[in-house]
């Protein structure tokens, strides 16, 4: 009970502003090349 209201306060605060939200990082996403190329170093 007590860490869903602190998550509900930690979200309202964020609401008002009085918090910052903590800021996502990007996921690196391989493309179809990279994939080739990493599957050719295995292959070796």
């Amino acid at each position: 009970m007590k860490r869903r209201l602190n998550a509900w306060l930690w979200q309202l605060g964020v609401a008002l502003g009085l918090i910052e939200a903590p800021r996502l990082q990007p996921v690196p996403v391989r493309s179809d090349e990279q994939r080739r190329q990493a599957e050719a170093r295995r292959r070796r």
